[in-house]
């Protein structure tokens, strides 16, 4: 079975009335082993429950939605991103991450029951309505999400092509609601965007990539393609922008590591099972020769986006210039259930170069910069830590070894940790209003390539 990770939710739990009918999924659940008697009884338990709520609830409700909510409530129980997706669910998962989905283009979580916007994805009615990181959705077309599962509150907010819906937010430094109207479109994922910069060391290649979707990878080389086709193969480096990337598949975390590195560890995963347990590396071919690389992250840079800043800061093939990264270190493994969805469960942890798991701790920068003079005005407020019933950090053994740091460039000693008061505000359509940009192009220019690397290819 293939490892699909990311910032996803999933999960399932089946449970029969008569012992009879427990006999087979419980022999599964406990291998050669069979279940202790406090097994049956808490089963027993819950089946003495789900009867007095179908004979005396004040309304007979559906035994699927009581079945559904028993098994969402059990795993997020266990951490926030293990779920059970019933079969619409399931499939509206698979589209998203094929890289197109109908909706707002939001990217969204659940935080001490409130559900909470990580990003808009750009060029979406979420982006052009103007909804920020942080924005609270506390109403969608007047009703409530308080109680709303995050499911629930996803599949409310998607529809039908030019239908309209109305979204109430409460949003940090204003004690009004603010009211978006938007009208849902085909979500079209442009996963990868780039263009060339210019720097005092020449010109630049910046690469964004917004999620590991299944077309991460390619995009990102056909991106590198593009640019050095622009640039008539003449450029001095990268930046390589994973602000605000929620993450996606393991497998394009890992492709897209492979993309710059020409050896060394990737990522390696932990499970529960150590016959499970994976290593990936280097391949040796990197696409950019050696050129400076230069990554950008903040608060929102989560999972997959995690293992690949990881994997080129500790492989000193980049420098990392931003904020903290969210902390997300958990693989969540699809395991599809016959005719009824999906479960989405949390299997392993993963682990950087460095012998370490991210979890909860994220990724510190080389050189710390903020977005805001404001913090307060910043998303790095939310982290994996905030998230109810998160892992703490395992990590306890000895970090092997890594390529010795080498020194920061001189210029480096002259970025200010955040942008100065009179700074414009930043418009997306402007990159000279992007603080953190302008910074990571005053920093690559001072960089020199890497040798070794160059010198392989």
């Amino acid at each position: 079975m293939r490892l699909r990770s990311g910032l996803m939710l999933g999960g399932i739990f089946l449970v029969g009335l008569a012992a009879g009918s427990l006999t087979q999924p419980l022999s599964r659940a406990f291998g050669q082993a069979s279940p202790s008697d406090s097994t049956y009884q808490q089963l027993s338990l819950f089946g003495d429950i789900l009867s007095q709520i179908k004979q005396n609830y004040v309304i007979d409700p559906p035994t699927n939605k009581l079945i559904y909510d028993a098994a969402n409530g059990m795993l997020s129980g266990l951490d926030p991103h293990s779920n059970y997706m019933n079969a619409q669910q399931y499939a509206d998962m698979q589209v998203q991450t094929s890289g197109q989905f109908g909706g707002l283009g939001l990217e969204v979580t659940e935080v001490s029951g409130l559900l909470k916007v990580i990003t808009p994805i750009d060029d979406t009615p979420g982006a052009r309505a103007g909804i920020k990181p942080g924005d609270i959705i506390v109403e969608i077309n007047g009703q409530a999400t308080d109680g709303l599962s995050l499911d629930d509150a996803v599949s409310r907010m998607r529809g039908a092509p030019g239908t309209k819906i109305t979204l109430t937010l409460k949003r940090n430094g204003i004690n009004t609601p603010v009211h978006v109207t938007l009208t849902r479109e085909i979500i079209k994922i442009d996963d990868v965007k780039s263009k060339l910069l210019t720097s005092t060391a020449g010109p630049i290649g910046y690469i964004r990539l917004d999620s590991f979707d299944e077309n991460a990878d390619p995009h990102i080389r056909a991106a590198v393609k593009s640019l050095n086709k622009q640039a008539h193969g003449h450029i001095h480096g990268y930046i390589l922008d994973l602000r605000d990337n929620p993450g996606g598949l393991l497998d394009q975390a890992v492709a897209v590591s492979d993309d710059f590195l020409s050896s060394g560890e990737i990522v390696s995963t932990h499970g529960r099972h150590a016959e499970d347990d994976q290593v990936w590396y280097a391949q040796g071919d990197d696409i950019v020769h050696g050129a400076p690389m230069v990554v950008l992250t903040n608060a929102g840079t989560a999972s997959a986006a995690e293992i690949v800043t990881a994997a080129l800061q500790q492989n000193r093939r980049a420098l990392v210039l931003g904020t903290k990264t969210f902390g997300k270190g958990s693989v969540q493994t699809i395991i599809p259930i016959d005719n009824e969805g999906a479960l989405r469960l949390t299997t392993a942890l993963y682990f950087t170069p460095s012998g370490k798991s991210i979890q909860d701790y994220g990724v510190t920068p080389n050189i710390h910069v903020a977005d805001s003079a404001t913090p307060a005005d910043s998303f790095s407020e939310l982290r994996e830590t905030d998230l109810l019933h998160a892992f703490t950090n395992p990590t306890k053994e000895k970090a092997p070894p890594l390529p010795p740091a080498p020194p920061l460039p001189p210029v480096a000693a002259s970025i200010p940790a955040k942008p100065p008061a009179n700074w414009p505000a930043f418009d997306p359509t402007k990159p000279s209003t992007d603080f953190q940009l302008q910074m990571a192009l005053k920093l690559i220019a001072d960089m020199k390539p890497d040798t070794t690397t160059t010198a392989s290819n």
